[in-house]
């Protein structure tokens, strides 16, 4: 179904609009959110139903749009327990992306935060972070190009756009940026002096953010013509803030010869990107591109591509097909895709499709497919808040679902273990119901916590040990007898612990 001038535009400003809510929704949620006392953290509800074996480890997400209560990335079980809720993003800005990786050897969290823009554009500037396993900012990752022109009048801190954030085994890490170019648009029905959303990835180097390689589409359009995109001018490319998005760069992997695989999303099309900037190869969900394509291997609109294997005969990838978008939906389910690409006889053949035929889904915007390390494979379903897991023969073992379709959305999801030590203390909150002390206690992120001690007293300068309780979920309570303050002490296995601060009793419950 094609889309007009004005469904395409209404569309862009309603989902600006959901971007740009920052802090809490403007709207009240239908979708049911935890609370807790000693903490303000309102972590979703999730509903999760499982059909089999899981695999081990923790899901990390973000949470966006307009039925989002906290603007905030996540970890938690698939147990429905909140393992941390990181930084709430300033006022006008939203997070996208969290993600654990590895820099230097080590385990970090990465995350994307800045100013968002929905579709048709679907694009944002801002800054990625880097975290260590304490939850404590290692290294920010900016761009500067004093040539990009921004959508609108805005002072920016950086040019990253959200979609890419991915860290190499060489100190860099893999990024996106939209460029508003001016562009002569009559080939495609535009305007002479019309207006593209150029589509741009970088390599830079994570420590000073210096950029190690660039690449941009629109210097390429004798390999990648314009006429190639799916997104309609209709109403686009008039003004800078209605750029027509042609390209739409969604993310972005390496080779280890130095070449890129990039995803356009408009294009439904793959490219092997040699190091001085040509095309070596496209593949074409519908075409083929350069490839010859088997059954089964259609797709179109797609999100995260990414390289599986690699040899001198063959490559594999993986991506996420949404096969729908604001353009045409609602006719495609969206896929977890599995290729094999014969560099040899140039036919794409379909090694895994990923389907739950009980709950088909129609994803329009983001998604991701995570291949997990004891052989199963996480499908984040983007605009669709669910994420489902499915074992090594492809059937579904898990549906996990956050918040309301359509109202909701993580850009990715991921599955994997994760040691957090968080250097900021536990958190306490009591009150008093008649002789006795409610007491409920957490520790944001702290992954090896194992139980608490609890100390009370009339005087706050001299507690004493009047409880122990195990960790039980992400907010511990107990209740002891009625003292005046009190102070917890979390404790890491048998030898490592850490207290709160001393705080006076609520006066009622």
């Amino acid at each position: 179904m094609m889309t007009g001038q004005l469904s395409i535009i209404s569309l862009s400003i309603l989902s600006i609009w959901f971007f740009s809510s920052h802090g809490k929704a403007d709207t009240v949620s239908p979708w049911q959110y935890q609370t807790f006392k000693s903490a303000t953290y309102q972590p979703p509800n999730m509903t999760i139903e499982k059909h089999g074996r899981t695999e081990p480890g923790f899901l990390f997400f973000d949470q966006t749009w307009a039925g989002t209560v906290d603007y905030a990335p996540l970890i938690m079980t698939d147990e429905n327990e909140l393992v941390w809720q990181g930084p709430m993003p300033a006022e006008d800005n939203t997070i996208f992306g969290l993600r654990p990786q590895t820099f230097e050897g080590k385990p970090v969290l990465t995350y994307w935060r800045g100013t968002g823009y929905g579709d048709p554009l679907g694009f944002g500037y801002g800054v990625i972070y880097l975290l260590d396993q304490s939850y404590e900012e290692i290294y920010r990752v900016t761009l500067e190009d004093s040539s990009f022109a921004v959508v609108e009048n805005l002072t920016i801190p950086s040019w990253i756009d959200l979609h890419e954030s991915k860290l190499t085994d060489r100190g860099s890490i893999l990024v996106t940026a939209v460029n508003m170019t001016q562009y002569d648009l009559r080939s495609v029905g535009g305007e002479e002096d019309g207006w593209i959303a150029d589509s741009l990835f970088y390599e830079l180097d994570v420590k000073t953010s210096r950029v190690l390689y660039r690449w941009s589409a629109l210097e390429h359009v004798d390999e990648i013509p314009l006429e190639g995109s799916l997104l309609p001018i209709d109403g686009l490319g008039n003004n800078r803030t209605y750029a027509w998005g042609a390209f739409h760069i969604n993310s972005v992997d390496f080779f280890d010869d130095g070449a890129y695989l990039i995803s356009s999303r408009y294009y439904c099309s793959i490219y092997r990107i040699n190091r001085n900037g040509t095309v070596d190869w496209v593949l074409n969900g519908r075409s083929g591109g350069d490839f010859k394509l088997g059954p089964g291997v259609d797709f179109c609109y797609q999100h995260d591509a990414r390289i599986r294997h690699t040899s001198e005969d063959a490559v594999i990838i993986s991506m996420f097909n949404n096969a729908n978008s604001p353009v045409e939906n609602g006719t495609s389910p969206s896929t977890g895709l599995l290729l094999r690409l014969d560099l040899n006889t140039h036919e794409a053949t379909l090694e895994r499709k990923l389907l739950d035929s009980r709950d088909v889904i129609y994803s329009e915007s983001q998604g991701n497919y995570q291949h997990l390390p004891g052989g199963h494979t996480l499908l984040g379903h983007g605009q669709i808040p669910k994420f489902k897991e499915y074992d090594a023969n492809g059937s579904c073992v898990m549906t996990l679902q956050f918040g309301e379709n359509n109202e909701v959305s993580s850009y990715r999801g991921f599955r994997l273990p994760w040691i957090g030590k968080p250097k900021t203390p536990p958190s306490v909150w009591a009150c008093s119901s008649g002789n006795s002390t409610h007491i409920y206690m957490s520790w944001n992120g702290a992954t090896e916590l194992t139980g608490w001690n609890v100390y009370g007293g009339s005087n706050a300068s001299h507690l004493q040990l009047v409880g122990s309780v195990p960790k039980k979920g992400f907010e511990t309570t107990i209740v002891i007898g009625s003292v005046r303050y009190v102070q917890v002490e979390g404790k890491e296995g048998a030898l490592m612990s850490r207290t709160s601060s001393v705080v006076p009793v609520n006066a009622t419950c």
